[in-house]
């Protein structure tokens, strides 16, 4: 993977945008529910420690590219492990990519044909999703940040609607009691929070080709930070609205948002159709940079000039995947199973393996 100059690099807030859009997904429709059913109100807890866990993982990969400048992340792994571990490692990660585009694109499913497409089947919508992702992550990584960069205040722009549509309704007593679960759930419950922050990996991919890598740290803590401000805000309005024990009985609290809010006037209808149409460009930012990041790792290792076609070559796995489980109940029982533990391979174990092999080479070779 050669790092490309002049109007091929991404500039620092494409990459900020480009990673907000790809961490926010179909996380943030479970979110609320999950964390009210692990420790009730102080749901918003577990939200803020597994967001600011990965602050020192964003530090790592600007360390790490300042220790081997103008290199890709697989030239590092494959300099500082050799070809072989290097593929067991990508492989890996390409499983992990695999899992999140397959559970994310049948999650979506679930939601449109219970809200919008109710007759439609579940493989069509499920085709058409992967289909229209395929052809996003078959382009390269500027154009998936110019995408983000398009979506992102749409993204926004739909926070600030659901979040004004709820507060006529809500109730903020429905906060309280603060500070009165049961805390020895608070590990599961970051555990279980963890994958709504699954794909900030992207910035392994597009760091080196920042247009002012100086800086690139500083918008990339940003994005988090939003994406943390996203889910606290979404947590908070579901809890206040639903109160928690209806909280907790909702799949998907955030969408209900929509279905359970008056406008004054009613001058709008059908306000979870016009959330969903605005949702599903969310969604679509955030799969085109998981399967362009499979695609793309599994190039490396079979060392195509290309990426292109392996996307297609993935479609038909990921496809499998996304329709075996019978219903939604097993798509989290054993998809979401399944995939907490490559999150944690992936997302935590692996970067440590690798940050901490090429800090000890670069120490070597200097003494």
């Amino acid at each position: 993977m050669r790092i490309m100059k002049g109007n091929q690099t991404v500039s620092n807030d494409q990459i900020k945008n480009l990673l907000i859009t790809t961490l926010i997904g179909v996380g943030v429709l479970s979110l609320p529910s999950q964390m009210a059913n692990i420790l009730e109100n102080d749901g918003w807890i577990p939200i803020i420690i597994a967001g600011l866990f990965f602050v020192p993982f964003l530090i790592m990969v600007d360390r790490l590219y300042k220790l081997y400048p103008n290199r890709s992340i697989f030239e590092i792994v494959i300099e500082v492990y050799g070809k072989v571990i290097f593929n067991i490692l990508m492989i890996i990660v390409v499983i992990y990519f695999i899992m999140i585009t397959a559970y994310t694109t049948r999650v979506f499913g679930e939601v449109i044909k219970t809200y919008l497409l109710e007759t439609t089947p579940m493989e069509v919508i499920v085709l058409t999703m992967l289909l229209a992702t395929a052809y996003l992550s078959r382009s390269q990584l500027q154009v998936l940040a110019r995408t983000a960069t398009m979506i992102y205040p749409i993204l926004i722009l739909l926070v600030i609607f659901l979040t004004l549509i709820s507060i006529p309704d809500s109730d903020y007593t429905n906060m309280l009691p603060v500070f009165n679960s049961d805390f020895k759930k608070l590990p599961s419950a970051i555990v279980a929070s963890l994958f709504s922050y699954a794909g900030y990996e992207i910035i392994f991919l597009v760091y080196p080709y920042s247009d002012d890598k100086k800086n690139t740290l500083k918008y990339v803590l940003r994005a988090l930070f939003i994406v943390i401000g996203i889910y606290i805000i979404v947590f908070v309005i579901t809890l206040s609205l639903f109160g928690i024990d209806q909280l907790k009985r909702g799949i998907w609290p955030t969408i209900a948002l929509a279905s359970e809010a008056d406008l004054p006037g009613y001058f709008l209808e059908n306000l979870d159709g016009i959330v969903l149409s605005l949702w599903v460009m969310v969604v679509y930012s955030t799969l085109g940079p998981v399967l362009f990041q499979a695609s793309r790792i599994l190039s490396s290792i079979l060392n195509t000039k290309s990426h292109d076609f392996l996307v297609i070559l993935l479609i038909p796995i990921i496809y499998i995947i996304c329709v075996l489980p019978e219903n939604i109940v097993l798509v989290y029982e054993r998809l979401g199973k399944v995939l907490n533990y490559f999150t944690v391979a992936s997302s935590i174990v692996i970067p440590i393996i690798i940050f901490i092999g090429a800090w000890v080479k670069k120490r070597r070779s200097k003494a």
